[in-house]
C-alpha cells in the first residue's frame, strides 16, 4: 500500500519521464527539421551554382582545341582537322592578299574563335558584346590583339575569307578607310579562282540601278567613317570599286596600291574619287565595269 508521499513520488516521476519523452521528442523534430532545412539549403546552393557553372560555361570562348597556322590561331571546341581545305585556304589568303596589294606579310597573330554551332556564338555575342547588330561573324580589333568571331555553318568559308581579310589586312595597314577596309574583304571573300568576283553584288547593283535606287558614287563612300553607317548596297558598291580597280585593266591597279602604300606609310591618303576624277575616270566608268561584268558568264 502506498502512501500519499509515494503516491506524489510516483506522479512526479511519470510526469518527469513523460516530460522527457516530449523534450526528447521534441529535440528529434527540431534535428529532423534542421537536417531537412540543411538539405533544402544546400541543395539550392547547389543548384544556383550549378546553374551559374552552365552559363559560364555557355558564355566561354571555344578553347578545348587550338590549331596554329603560320598568323592564324584557330580556337574551337570541337574536332576540326588541321589539314582541312579551309584552313589551308585561309592560311594560302595571306599570300594572295601580299601579292594582289603589294604589301608585306606580318606574323601577328590572328585568333579566330570558332564556335560549334550558331546557338553558343549568339549566347556568347549576347553576353559580352551585347551592342553588336546580330551577324554570322565579326573581326574585333584593339590595341594589342586581332580577333575574329564565328560559328561553323553553311556559309562559315565565305565568313572566315572576309573576316581573315580584315586581320591580314589591319596588321599591315593603319587607319583603313571604312569603305576601302570593306570593299577588299569582300572582295577576298569568294572562292580562290573567282578573281574576287561576288555575283550576290552583282545581282543586288544591277537590280537596284534599273529601278532608279541606286547609283555609283564614291564620294559619298568615302565619307562614311564608321561599318554600322553602311548598308548592305554599300557594300556592294564599296566591292565594286575594289574589283574595278583590281581588275580593271590598264594602269587602275596602282590606284589601290598607291592608296595602301600611303597608308602604311602616313597612316593617312587623301581622296582616291578625287584622284581619279583628275585622271578621267569616273563613276560611268565603274558603272561600265559593272555591265561588263553581267554579261561576262561565271
Amino acid at each position: 500500500m502506498l502512501s500519499y508521499s509515494d503516491d506524489e513520488r510516483i506522479k512526479n516521476r511519470v510526469y518527469a519521464s513523460l516530460s522527457r519523452r516530449r523534450t526528447e521528442k521534441q529535440e528529434l523534430n527540431t534535428k529532423i527539421s534542421l537536417f531537412f532545412v540543411t538539405m533544402f539549403l544546400a541543395t539550392t546552393i547547389w543548384m544556383v551554382g550549378c546553374t551559374s557553372t552552365i552559363r559560364k560555361r555557355t558564355d566561354e570562348l571555344p578553347g578545348k582545341d587550338r590549331i596554329v597556322l603560320d598568323q592564324l590561331i584557330v580556337h574551337t571546341d570541337f574536332s576540326i582537322p588541321r589539314k582541312h581545305r579551309l584552313l589551308d585556304e585561309l592560311t594560302n589568303l595571306r599570300q594572295t592578299i601580299a601579292y594582289k596589294l603589294d604589301l608585306p606579310t606580318s606574323d601577328e597573330p590572328i585568333n579566330i574563335y570558332l564556335f560549334e554551332n550558331a546557338d553558343s556564338y549568339h549566347r556568347y555575342m549576347a553576353v559580352h558584346h551585347p551592342t553588336f547588330p546580330s551577324r554570322r561573324a565579326f573581326f574585333l580589333k584593339s590595341d594589342t590583339t586581332l580577333q575574329v568571331y564565328a560559328y561553323w555553318g553553311e556559309r562559315i568559308a565565305e565568313d572566315l575569307r572576309h573576316e581573315v581579310s580584315h586581320g591580314y589586312l589591319h596588321s599591315v595597314i593603319p587607319n583603313l578607310p571604312i569603305w576601302f577596309d570593306e570593299g577588299l574583304a569582300e572582295y577576298f571573300e569568294v572562292p580562290i579562282g573567282f578573281h574576287g568576283r561576288n555575283q550576290s553584288h552583282i545581282d543586288l547593283l544591277n537590280r537596284l540601278y534599273k529601278t532608279g535606287q541606286w547609283k555609283p558614287d564614291l564620294s559619298r563612300l568615302e565619307e562614311m567613317i564608321y561599318a554600322d553607317e553602311m548598308a548592305q548596297v554599300d557594300y556592294a558598291e564599296s566591292w565594286l570599286w575594289m574589283h574595278f580597280l583590281l581588275e580593271g585593266g590598264g594602269g587602275l591597279p596602282s590606284f589601290a596600291t598607291n592608296q595602301v602604300k600611303q597608308l602604311r606609310e602616313r597612316g593617312e591618303t587623301g581622296s582616291l574619287s578625287r584622284l581619279l576624277v583628275e585622271s578621267g575616270i569616273t563613276s560611268e566608268n565603274a558603272l561600265a565595269h559593272l555591265k561588263a561584268l553581267t554579261k561576262k558568264p561565271l
